[in-house]
């Protein structure tokens, strides 16, 4: 049964191998007849030339999502689809990935850790049992979670990065507002300065308003994108603002004073989780290592003894 699979994957590696030398060897005629047809005189810069400058995630891993994305682009649930486009954009968009390309590296993750374990039970002989299926669909699941694993992991340390700088961001606001500079131009004196993922985000914001977008649905966009309750707050705050004709500058005050409170408060949280969350470390792994220098010593005394 390994022989069976490894021989349809090893024929698989080598039929994209032969695609991939076909490619490469129309592209290299290709720019023989253009090098010929110009005569020679001009210095053209090759395609290839352009595509290998790119890094190794663009030029190969991302084409390759692609091509997967087309293929299951017809059995995957839209649904399912919606939700991923729903947690990249959490997530800022890495790699500007859609939600197809997103499954398709899943499926190879998948593929990839499931090939890698028939190829070592191949290599040392293990017996193709009940048991070793089990394994290697554990190991297909394991590799399907992994990005959804990477992903949570980039979603939340994007959410505690905002979290973090939107006080000193709003600080920032407040100063350039009283200074008599504008709310869009206070914006772009942080993007100038800083560069974190709320300057990023402020930046595309920014880009929906000289697109023609109100500033009302642009900052409601940037808070749907990133998640956090504190900017959510803050966009609110400043919409309402906004219908009430109320002084921006009052606004970005009193909200200053807010979200300094409120990281306040959560450092307070934190700092009280500490004592529950080392009591995990403490019971199981430093009280055995006192009690074996303890009492280790003592054992073979009572051995002796026959107690």
């Amino acid at each position: 049964m390994y022989e069976i699979m490894f021989s349809v994957l090893a024929s698989m590696s080598i039929l994209l191998a032969v695609v991939g030398v076909a490619q490469l060897r129309q592209g290299s005629d290709m720019d023989e007849r253009l090098s010929m047809s110009l005569g020679g005189s001009f210095e053209v810069m090759r395609l290839q030339d352009v595509t290998l400058s790119q890094p190794f995630s663009r030029r190969v891993i991302l084409p390759l999502l692609r091509r997967l994305s087309r293929a299951v682009a017809w059995i995957w649930p839209e649904n399912r689809l919606r939700a991923v486009e729903a947690r990249l954009l959490l997530a800022g968009s890495p790699g500007h990935m859609r939600p197809l390309e997103f499954v398709a590296m899943q499926l190879v993750a998948a593929l990839g850790l499931a090939g890698g374990g028939l190829l070592y039970g191949y290599l040392v002989a293990y017996p193709f049992s009940f048991t070793a299926l089990l394994m290697l669909l554990g190991l297909a699941v394991g590799g399907f979670g992994m990005p959804q694993f990477w992903l949570a992991r980039r979603i939340t340390r994007r959410r505690q990065g905002i979290q973090n700088s939107l006080p000193d961001a709003i600080d920032m606001l407040t100063i350039t507002t009283e200074a008599g500079l504008s709310f869009e131009s206070g914006l772009q004196e942080i993007m100038t300065k800083w560069d974190n993922e709320l300057s990023r985000e402020f930046a595309r914001t920014l880009r929906d308003i000289g697109m023609g977008q109100s500033r009302r649905y642009a900052l409601t966009g940037m808070a749907t994108r990133t998640g956090v309750p504190d900017v959510q707050s803050f966009v609110t705050a400043l919409n309402q603002a906004e219908e009430l004709g109320v002084s921006i500058g009052r606004v970005l005050r009193s909200q200053s004073e807010d979200m300094r409170v409120r990281r306040r408060q959560r450092a307070y949280e934190k700092a009280n989780q500490a004592p529950v969350k080392i009591m995990f470390p403490l019971v199981f792994l430093i009280f055995p290592s006192i009690f074996a220098v303890l009492l280790g010593p003592a054992v073979p005394q009572l051995m002796a003894f026959g107690v």
